[in-house]
């Protein structure tokens, strides 16, 4: 049996697997902390996962994101990357 998540789970993962902390992601997707709490807890469940790290691994096995999309500047904020290449 396949594990589907929903449109919002999905999207939370994505911004996890890009180093987003739970309030950033509440602020992005205009939804409560706690609310952002609960889909990760549920997304962790029904992957049966115990860490956020898990949870970007799991993106980058599904392809919603590649390791090229997501660079890191000096200062350790997320830059998007335009170019296919990591410098």
């Amino acid at each position: 049996m396949k594990i589907l998540l929903s449109k919002r789970e999905k999207e939370i993962s994505i911004l996890i697997a890009k180093g987003y902390k739970d309030h950033e992601i509440s602020k992005t997707l205009f939804i409560s902390r706690r609310r952002v709490g609960e889909i990760i807890l549920n997304i962790k469940t029904k992957y049966k996962l115990n860490s956020r790290v898990s949870i970007g691994i799991l993106v980058y096995h599904f392809g919603w994101l590649n390791i090229n999309e997501v660079l890191k500047d000096g200062d350790g904020r997320i830059v998007e990357s335009k170019k296919n290449s990591i410098h």
